[in-house]
């Protein structure tokens, strides 16, 4: 007999295993040491920031719409696999506690998330808002719960447009909700709504009554959600479940063609186009570049700014620098007739150059901000900064570690 509680337990151990395995990695204390440093200076710069805005400020608008993204994407952690869906098919009716663990767990994960999120606002809401801050948090925690049961109902559609037209239902919920909260909107309003998101749920009750799970979505969702820790993960350390989808990206050919045809430059070849078609590198490059203009902008002191400058190159050096394990189980690139010091000379120049260019983009960035002093001390501090943290700290530290 099938006993969905046990069934959910193993289930629940084995994912625990293997990711504290990962996250021993992930989670070093160098590199958390680093990002505490981060994180508190960074909090420090947004506080100083909140205090600059003006009364003004669309505070609720802004946060309707960062809650309601919140609330709006996720779905359970079920922690199916692809097997389940010949061996677990004809127990469906059984699994209603695992099921119900399942829910708890994912509520768990992405309360947890709204809580980041919420203290994140928190500055802005005590200066632009009266609302109690708690009460704030007892709303959105019962949205999280509504949005959770609404998607776990949508899987037993397998119509792509139900689930455009769920998200969408959803994120304009969510977004009224909060912000008729926070406005002080009349009660009928939110009587309304609450309203709508119980003709919703009965809706969709009935309407699954004689449905049953489409497996290949949850299996999909379930997978989905395991290739993001994996590739995550995969920029710290191998991860031989990590199954890479190459992307071709042909605008960016045109960055490949100026590398010279030389046999010195086989391995920046490679990891030119690793950089750009596989991993997730390109994106993480992107976004790192985006979060640190962000910084830039909210940090208040001169120096405050630099610091913020070389922080993100740091971060961006080390995360790359995983680019030297991506090809590690390729067994052909061994056969290449060249020494194993051109591979990293290859990728510190890479990284180099990409430092450089993320360094200007802070440095112009500055310059529009200030016509001072202080975009020409970025930029030469972030240069000598790129080409210590490359070609000296990361390549003797990996050489210590054996790894190269």
């Amino acid at each position: 007999m099938m006993d969905g509680k046990k069934l959910w337990n193993d289930r629940l151990y084995q994912e625990v295993r293997k990711m504290r395995r990962y996250l021993r990695y992930m989670l070093n204390d160098h590199l958390l040491f680093i990002l505490l440093i981060g994180i508190g200076l960074g909090a420090v710069a947004y506080h100083r920031w909140v205090q600059t805005l003006p009364p003004h400020f669309p505070y609720p608008i802004i946060a309707a719409l960062i809650f309601s993204f919140v609330l709006t994407f996720g779905s359970l952690r079920t922690l199916f696999q692809e097997a389940d869906i010949v061996f677990l098919l004809p127990s469906e009716t059984k699994l209603r506690p695992y099921i119900q663990r399942a829910f708890l767990l994912s509520f768990l994960l992405q309360g947890y998330g709204l809580l980041l999120v919420w203290l994140a606002i928190a500055p802005l809401h005590r200066k632009f808002s009266d609302v109690s801050l708690w009460l704030l948090f007892f709303v959105l925690l019962v949205l999280k719960g509504w949005n959770l049961f609404i998607s776990w109902k949508g899987n037993y559609f397998i119509e792509p447009l139900a689930h455009r037209l769920s998200m969408v239902a959803r994120f304009g919920v969510n977004a009224l909700f909060v912000y008729f909260l926070l406005v002080h909107a009349s009660v009928l309003f939110l009587l309304a709504l609450c309203a709508i998101i119980a003709g919703i749920t009965v809706y969709l009750v009935q309407a699954t009554k004689r449905k049953g799970w489409k497996w290949e979505r949850l299996i999909e969702q379930e997978t989905s959600a395991v290739r993001t820790f994996y590739r995550i993960a995969n920029l710290f350390t191998d991860v031989p479940q990590w199954k890479e989808e190459a992307k071709r990206r042909r605008w960016l050919d045109f960055l490949v063609s100026m590398i010279p045809y030389h046999p010195k430059n086989t391995f920046l070849y490679l990891y030119a186009r690793t950089f750009i078609r596989s991993g997730g590198y390109l994106g993480l490059y992107i976004r790192l570049i985006a979060i640190g203009l962000l910084f830039l902008y909210i940090v208040p002191s001169e120096y405050g700014k630099i610091a913020a400058s070389l922080f993100f190159l740091y971060i961006t050096g080390f995360q790359l620098f995983a680019l030297i394990d991506h090809h590690r189980t390729n067994l052909l690139i061994r056969l290449y007739p060249l020494p194993n010091d051109v591979r990293k000379q290859a990728l510190c120049r890479l990284l180099f150059f990409l430092l450089m260019v993320q360094n200007i983009v802070f440095s112009l960035f500055l310059f529009l901000l200030y016509a001072g002093w202080i975009w020409g001390a970025s930029w030469m501090a972030g240069a000598v900064f790129s080409y210590w943290l490359l070609f000296h700290y990361l390549s003797k530290r990996r050489k210590r570690e054996g790894k190269i």
